[in-house]
């Protein structure tokens, strides 16, 4: 993913998607949604090689699991006091 390393993201599979920082509070409850109830969702992403604006659809029956990483805490390169 070349979007600069301060970007949250969600990764599904192998693909990682952007996520705005306006739009973070409401892809993870969709995510969450989807995931628990096994429902499908639009969410609002980021492409992962041009930033452009793109929908998503998450069908969370038949997806295994999701990766939401919102940069809360260290990064596995950084270093905390």
């Amino acid at each position: 993913m070349t979007e600069n390393s301060n970007t949250k993201r969600l990764v599904i599979g192998q693909q990682q998607w952007g996520i705005a920082d306006a739009d973070a509070e409401d892809v993870v409850k969709a995510v969450e949604n989807a995931m628990l109830n096994g429902t499908a969702v639009k969410l609002p992403l980021l492409d992962g090689v041009t930033g452009h604006s793109v929908r998503v659809y998450l069908n969370g029956a038949a997806t295994s699991g999701v990766e939401v990483d919102l940069l809360k805490g260290p990064r596995p390169s950084e270093m905390s006091k």
